[in-house]
Parts: C-alpha cells; structure tokens; sequence
C-alpha cells in the first residue's frame, strides 16, 4: 500500500445575511445578522448611516467568527443616532478568502419629544407684551403654542409665528400679545408637541406697565 498522504481543501469566503434590527429607541438600535464562516476566522462588522454609502462601521460583538462555528448569529448595540431618522445597514464579513457584504437593510429611530423653554418676556407695556421660547423639535415637526392668564392654570392658548418648528437645532419662538390690562402680572410657557409627546415649558411671569 502506498504511504497515507493528506490535503487541506481551500477556505471559502464567508456568507453574511443581514436581519432586522432590533431594540430601537429614539437614539439607538441594535443591528443584527447571520455570518457562516466556511471554514476560516471571519472578522465581522457592520456599516450604518443616513444612505447606501453606510459612514460608519463598528465590530460586532461576536467577531471574531471562529473557523467551522457554522451559522453564527452577530450583533452590534449602537448609541447615539438622531431621533425619528431612518438609516440604513448591512453586515460585512471577511475572511482569507474574500469579504462578503450583507443585503442593505433600514431601520427608523422613534420620535423623542420636543425640548421646550419658556424665555424672558420682551416689549412688556402698559396693554401689550411678547412671549419668547425657545424649542428643539427632535427632527420631529413640532406644534408650538404659549399658554397665558393670570395663574398656572392659564387659560388662553396662542401660536407663535414661526410654529410648526421642524429640525434638531434650537429655535426661537415669540408672540406678540394685545389687549392686556395694565398694572397686571401675568403667568405664562411654552408648549411643544409632536408625535414622540408633549413638553412644557417651565412658568414664568411679567407685569403690565401702571
């Protein structure tokens, strides 16, 4: 009989299959999918962003996938997105043989609530006064309105000029009131609302010139 000889078949590049995601909130999500090493240490990541161009790439948490593991499920937390945002995603593996690139997938963030400050109040007189606020829409569009009266309890609702706010940046908001009565404190706030809640501003007053 001739002497035992022996070979070693070549690796394949490995198969990576991208699944939903999961666990999302108004800043994060975790990114799942499916990676089959055929038969080599396979680095595994993924790529995220706002388009198919992704930006971004982060280690899941189970890379390295160990030769002959099989299907291996792999999963990624990440922090830190902008709320009511979709974006996009795939899985990437690779190994010696070659890299692998999942179907691209999309997710969208939830909708957080409006921030709402009430600001000073300008141009008081004797009959007339501006309330000022500010309000972040949390890229959700974001109904505005200030609430005013004579106590907490308020009891007139106007909408500033510039509602509804849209966008994640810090937006002013004001409006001019008539009709007042002299030598009068008054209470008031702002109010924002969108799809993610309702946000108040905190109270704060002025008074009518004599």
């Amino acid at each position: 009989n001739g002497a035992d000889q022996s070979f070693t078949t070549s690796a394949a590049a490995p198969i990576a299959t991208t699944n939903a995601a999961s666990s999302l909130s108004t800043t994060g999500a975790t990114l799942n999918g499916t990676v089959n090493d055929n038969g080599a240490d396979t680095t595994v990541t993924f790529e995220y962003g706002l388009t198919t161009g992704y930006g971004t790439t982060v280690t899941a948490d189970q890379s390295p996938v160990t030769s002959g593991s099989g299907d291996t499920a792999v999963s990624k937390a990440i922090t830190g997105l902008t709320p009511n945002t979709t974006y996009h995603y795939r899985v990437v593996a690779q190994n010696i043989a070659g890299t692998t690139y999942g179907d691209d997938q999309t997710f969208t963030t939830s909708a957080a609530a409006p921030t709402a400050t009430t600001n000073a109040a300008s141009g008081v007189g004797i009959t007339v006064a501006t309330l000022n606020g500010t309000v972040n829409a949390q890229n959700a569009s974001t109904t505005v309105t200030f609430e005013y009266g004579l106590t907490i309890a308020y009891g007139t609702t106007v909408t500033p000029t510039q509602s509804p706010v849209t966008g994640t940046s810090n937006t002013a908001v004001s409006k001019a009131l008539t009709g007042l009565t002299p030598n009068t404190t008054y209470h008031y706030r702002v109010v924002g609302q969108n799809a993610g809640g309702t946000t108040n501003g905190a109270d704060q007053t002025f008074t009518t010139d004599a």
